[in-house]
């Protein structure tokens, strides 16, 4: 474990996700403009949990697909026989809290391939190096990383 590694509970920059990235206003939905703003991140470094089976993993805003695939990029460097894990990002059946990030397809649950727990500081640590504007190791289970509008 690197010094600078995130341990369970930390938050960068170490305040609200509303107050870092600001919280979600609204809910995309499918067929509407915003929906298809939206981008589809088929980065073959990233496996995409997907068990809703509709693809909703793999769409993201811009700005949330250029840090993920910055991270992508970054976890192969780091660990060369693993890819970046996404188990969760737009969120359009209702999943999370009121004002989630993931309704607005701002936010990426994370973990690496091989899904080791050990491994979730160091990942946390590259989420925030990558740009994401709000990283949380939320708990023994994955690493949230959101962006700004």
């Amino acid at each position: 474990m690197a010094n600078d590694d995130l341990k369970l509970g930390d938050k960068v920059p170490n305040k609200s996700e509303n107050d870092a990235v600001s919280a979600a206003t609204s809910k995309i939905k499918r067929g509407t403009p915003e929906f298809n703003a939206l981008k589809k991140n088929e980065n073959p470094d990233i496996i995409f949990k997907d068990e809703e089976e509709t693809g909703a993993d793999r769409m993201m805003t811009a700005i949330l697909k250029e840090k993920t695939d910055a991270l992508a990029k970054a976890i192969k460097q780091e660990w060369p026989t693993l890819k970046l894990r996404v188990v969760e990002a737009w969120d359009e059946q209702n999943e999370h809290a009121a004002n989630s990030t993931h309704y607005e397809a701002r936010a990426v649950d994370l973990t690496t391939s091989d899904q080791d727990k050990l491994k979730l500081g160091r990942l946390g640590r590259l989420a925030v190096n990558a740009g994401f504007g709000w990283v949380f190791f939320e708990d023994e289970l994955h690493i949230h990383a959101s962006v700004k509008k």
